[in-house]
């Protein structure tokens, strides 16, 4: 059965609607705005195929990424995403669907391996060494039927900023050119905000999901540490680090959530996410939530005051007024009586640095017999040291973590910011808090990689908490202000229905002037 006989089964269908004097509405694709449950509407209805997906994200990759604006975003194509996309579309049409991600692109970041193409942490001296296995997320995606489209940048993994080292220099942000994304997933950020792809996975130690969704006006979201493993994926420390969907809907973060989330006897720490992991069945929970009579708290602890602010304070005070409108309680202030801004920053509560080699050496041992070293300390004795980062020197200085009183330090604050949340939550009978990502628009590519106070916050991703970051406006420079909603741990489920809500009732996401839409990306059926 052919894709056009399919289309053709469409118009007849108008046909018998019009004898009927029934009308048939036409449905329009765009590819700028498209979700996961439009692109498989259109493949049913033959106006689409998997292939044909790919070869528009593909266009638009060559157009803006290679050409045009040159956002930088793309590390590397996959050669076999087209032969991919054609067996799915034959496996659709005999078999029908695997699941709800089949046949669709997924991009993602440098740092998360893929059987066949480089892994490189955009560090020169490390190489283009290719991994032997999936990283067990790019596993489960390609188990459920969804394409690897292509290894997208990330920001220099053991060097110095975009230095000599890097491979291609800054990702530009795609909204304003002259400015950065967000990092370490800038490559995913950019190239989820010029719709390269229709979703897309990033990693998060610091905040590098949520960074780059909050300044490039994405939907992103890490899910509570233990509900997504972390095996294959080139780490910075065991307790932070996090995979996360990265794309323009709820839904779309839902499902791609829903394919990667389970159990990993590789990483330990999925075997505390048993009982709670994201599936498939909760896709209509979130597609029919509301944010009419859900309790949101604003935690004005993590919000900053000053001038620097005002455009992105305007922005989440008019978002706050949104969300009443449509519904939601909003509880302000919610206030903890701890300096939360401090308290979350990655100066006191980072725990990395000290997990940093060890995490990094047993990475390398997966990698397999053509790893480019055998161990960091190989690496770096074999190069010269003024290449690598000041963090990673340190990390080398650091105590065990076994008998470092600091890191273990660290780790007792991370169990109580965690229960300080799930209190708070709790005691005012929330549904989720909120606050802005960050009043600071993006930074300019011309100036200095240190974040001004206020520029971002890592209260989700030093302590594990499920974090959704949705856009809440823009600047005068056309830049995104990222909108931060959390929970307490495995809480997720109902942090995706609060978000869903909130989507609906926040201000709608802008597309970017640079990448405009291509022939034949827009068409009725």
């Amino acid at each position: 059965m052919s894709f056009k006989f399919l289309k053709s089964l469409g118009f007849l269908s108008c046909v018998l609607a019009a004898t009927s004097k029934i009308p048939c509405q036409a449905e329009t694709f765009d590819l700028s705005t498209t979700t996961i449950a439009e692109v498989h509407s259109a493949i049913d209805a033959g106006a689409l195929s998997s292939e044909k997906l790919v070869r528009l994200y593909m266009n638009r990759i060559e157009a803006y990424d290679m050409k045009g604006p040159e956002l930088k975003a793309i590390f590397y194509l996959n050669p076999e995403a087209l032969d991919t996309a054609k067996a799915l579309d034959r496996e659709r049409i005999i078999k029908g669907k695997r699941s709800p991600l089949h046949g669709i692109p997924v991009i993602v970041k440098d740092l998360v391996d893929v059987e066949g193409l480089p892994t490189t942490g955009a560090f020169k001296p490390f190489g283009t060494p290719v991994p032997e296995n999936d990283a067990e997320v790019v596993r489960r995606i390609k188990e459920a039927g969804g394409i690897i489209l292509a290894k997208a940048a990330t920001t220099n993994w053991f060097g110095n900023g975009f230095d000599k080292t890097h491979f291609h220099g800054p990702t530009k942000n795609a909204y304003n050119p002259l400015h950065l994304p967000g990092s370490s997933s800038n490559g995913p950020g950019a190239a989820m905000a010029a719709w390269y792809s229709t979703v897309a996975i990033g990693t998060d130690t610091g905040g590098s999901v949520r960074i780059p969704s909050a300044h490039s006006g994405l939907a992103g979201m890490v899910a509570t540490q233990g509900m997504v493993s972390r095996a294959g994926i080139m780490p910075r420390g065991a307790t932070q680090d996090r995979a996360g969907p990265m794309g323009r809907s709820i839904g779309d973060i839902a499902t791609l959530l829903a394919t990667i989330s389970g159990w990993d006897v590789e990483d330990i720490a999925t075997f505390e996410g048993s009982g709670h992991y994201a599936s498939y069945d909760w896709l209509d929970e979130i597609q029919s939530a509301e944010i009419r009579g859900k309790r949101i708290g604003v935690l004005r602890e993590m919000v900053y005051e000053g001038s620097d602010h005002t455009e992105g304070l305007e922005i989440f005070e008019k978002t706050l007024t949104d969300l009443e409108v449509a519904g939601a309680q909003i509880i302000d202030p919610i206030v903890t009586g701890l300096d939360l801004k401090t308290l979350s920053t990655s100066t006191v509560g980072r725990t990395a640095e000290y997990e940093k080699i060890f995490a990094q050496n047993a990475y390398l041992a997966r990698f397999g017999k053509d790893r480019p070293y055998s161990t960091i300390q190989e690496m770096i004795a074999s190069n010269d040291a003024d290449l690598f980062s000041d963090a990673m020197h340190l990390a080398l200085e650091l105590e065990h973590p076994d008998t470092s009183p600091e890191y273990q330090a660290r780790l007792r604050l991370r169990r109580m910011l965690r229960g300080v949340i799930s209190d708070t939550v709790e005691n005012y009978d929330l549904d989720a808090l909120i606050f802005p990502f960050s009043t600071l628009q993006p930074q300019r590519i011309d100036t200095d990689q240190t974040r001004a106070p206020g520029g971002t916050n890592s209260l989700a991703s030093n302590n594990g908490l499920p974090s959704i970051i949705l856009p809440g406006g823009y600047t005068s420079d056309n830049l995104p202000i990222g909108i931060e909603f959390i929970n307490e741990p495995f809480a997720d489920l109902e942090l995706l229905k609060v978000a869903a809500g909130a989507e609906k009732a926040m201000s709608q996401r802008k597309l970017p002037i640079t990448t405009p839409s291509l022939k034949g990306e827009a068409f009725e059926y």
